[in-house]
């Protein structure tokens, strides 16, 4: 008998005593003519039960000999909750932005895959490679998540001297085989962000504030200019100013307000937590204001969307890949697999708060109420959206 078969049974037994309960995302992620193991599942995730018992005789008559004390260890050990380690970046729980919504995606695999997981909080650089080593050296997480740009250095030492265990890393890329770099096409969502501030301007002058001048923040210039220049023929986009640095506020509500004083009734901060003072500016001078990552829009009044980058789908697709490896290792494809994974709106990883299906998700994961925006404004923001997923709109890049 060949093990996938052995396999199926194991999940079946399972799913009739609904011990473990797996849901229709992890079967649509499998492609036709690719074994499935959850083929048979109703739409309640149960087997039924009388293929369960011809499945059962299929295995008793086939001629093949089973061993039963095997399946049976097999049996406990799938009854078993999946591990994944979560090591969050400085700031934990409670930030609003990566963390959070890593953790968000957490609970969402809790929920739906039949995971456990275990997070550490590291408060300061110098604690990511002790806590990835931790979970690493235990051996019994399918997945260890690191969330942001600051764990590459540690992560790229981990990795090698774990060759066996699964990493994944949010907003970085490390070069190591068992790592998939998970990486959001930002140009994207600040299109759908331009596009609101080309809509909602009345001085036609719209502006932006970046943390650095590198490829990395001009790709979210470019692309809010092209979606402000796309909504309306006749806006200007000012030249960007840049802080020089992500942590400094004072100078970002400075460059704001130049501005503003230039004109601007709308302004897209991308500078890290500079960027939380241009956003100040926005509000005290009664301007537009739009954040960045994650949303921003309950910070003032004045802030009417952000460009959404969706750790919580990133991590939950990764999750879900390694619950896969782990229950068939031997799977070709649709398991876990290191590399890097760019994500845009097609998949869901980049969009803006103020789109219809987010908005939800938004308001409750950071218990507020959005301010309405003008139907013609949100028509024309899911125009941009279906627009840039179907491949009518190509949204330049500054990596291009």
């Amino acid at each position: 008998m060949t093990n996938k078969w052995i396999i199926a049974a194991a999940i079946a037994t399972l799913c009739l005593t609904t011990t473990l309960l797996m849901t229709v995302p992890i079967r649509s992620s499998f492609k036709s003519g690719e074994f499935n193991p959850w083929a048979d599942l109703n739409d309640d995730g149960i087997v039924d039960i009388f293929d369960a018992i011809i499945l059962s005789n299929a295995f008793e008559t086939s001629g093949t000999p089973i061993n039963k004390t095997a399946l049976l260890n097999e049996l406990e050990a799938l009854k078993r909750p999946i591990k994944i380690g979560l090591v969050l970046t400085r700031g934990g729980l409670g930030d609003k932005s990566f963390n959070d919504l890593a953790y968000a995606g957490m609970m969402r695999a809790k929920s739906e895959l039949n995971i456990t997981f275990d997070y550490a909080q590291p408060a300061a650089i110098a604690d990511y490679e002790s806590a990835q080593r931790g979970y690493a050296v235990d051996g019994g997480y399918a997945l260890i998540v690191c969330v942001g740009f600051e764990q590459a250095d540690a992560l790229n030492i981990t990795a090698a001297d774990y060759p066996n265990q699964k990493f994944a890393i949010v907003d970085m890329v490390v070069d190591q085989p068992n790592v998939a770099s998970l990486l959001f096409r930002a140009n994207e969502g600040s299109f759908l962000t331009g596009v609101l501030a080309g809509m909602l301007t009345n001085t036609g002058k719209v502006g932006f504030v970046g943390g650095m001048d590198i490829p990395l923040i001009r790709d979210f210039y470019v692309g809010y200019k092209a979606g402000a220049e796309w909504a309306n023929s006749t806006v200007a986009v000012l030249n960007p100013l840049f802080v020089g640095g992500w942590s400094d506020p004072t100078t970002a509500r400075e460059e704001a307000l130049i501005l503003i004083s230039q004109g601007a009734d709308g302004i897209f901060a991308a500078a890290g937590k500079s960027g939380l003072g241009a956003l100040l500016a926005c509000n005290e001078s009664n301007v537009y204001g739009f954040g960045v990552d994650s949303c921003q829009d309950y910070l003032y009044t004045q802030v009417v969307g952000s460009a959404t980058k969706r750790v919580d789908s990133a991590v939950f697709e990764m999750v879900k890949a390694a619950v896969i490896s782990k229950l068939l290792p031997n799977l070709q494809s649709g398991g876990f697999q290191g590399g890097v994974y760019s994500g845009g709106l097609a998949e869901g990883w980049v969009g803006c708060s103020r789109l219809p299906e987010e908005e939800p998700f938004w308001e409750s994961t950071f218990s507020f109420t959005e301010t309405p925006l003008p139907e013609s404004v949100v028509s024309k923001l899911v125009e941009a959206r279906d627009k840039i997923i179907s491949g009518n709109i190509t949204v330049p890049s500054a990596y291009t």
